[in-house]
């Protein structure tokens, strides 16, 4: 991803760290046979973890209510998104596909230098934080996919790659 039209210095480092984490999950996805793509680690009556599809469009939307955030000032989990609305009806290149957008929107979104006078409500404050800060967020939750992917590699013998090893080790 080229960041050429971000001129705030933190919002470049944010997204550096960020697509840190987002390039070592967009890897695992695109290495998932396509045939384990609705493989679950636990699939009981009480308990179902989300296949590496579900975790895929789960990370769209998380990106989009962070960006919606920022928008609108109100950070809200659990939108549901008309273009998402069984994930099992989209193929692997369909998500990945819906992925890059919301990325690219995130980086028009940190081009904007309106973004950086914005404030956002958020669970974990009483007070509105600024919009930057709110995205940290977002990194945060991408380290916990690479993770919960971690543990779908080894289930699925999924040899751990370059970028992934180079990160984490």
């Amino acid at each position: 991803m080229q960041f050429s039209n971000i001129i705030n210095a933190e919002a470049k480092r944010f997204l550096n760290t960020f697509f840190a984490s987002r390039n070592i999950n967009k890897e695992f996805y695109k290495r998932v046979p396509e045939d384990k793509f609705d493989f679950r680690m636990v699939d009981t009556p009480e308990r179902k973890s989300d296949s590496p599809r579900e975790s895929l469009a789960h990370q769209i939307d998380t990106t989009r209510d962070y960006i919606n955030g920022v928008k609108n000032g109100v950070l809200t989990f659990g939108i549901k998104y008309e273009d998402l609305p069984k994930p099992i009806m989209l193929t692997k290149d369909q998500l990945l596909s819906k992925l890059e957008e919301a990325e690219k929107e995130l980086i028009d979104l940190l081009s904007d230098r309106a973004t950086f006078d914005k404030k956002v409500k958020v669970s974990w404050s009483q007070e509105p934080i600024p919009a930057l800060a709110s995205l940290w967020g977002l990194d945060s939750h991408e380290i916990l996919h690479t993770g919960w992917n971690l543990a779908l590699m080894d289930h699925l013998n999924i040899v751990r790659f370059p970028a992934l090893k180079q990160m984490w080790g």
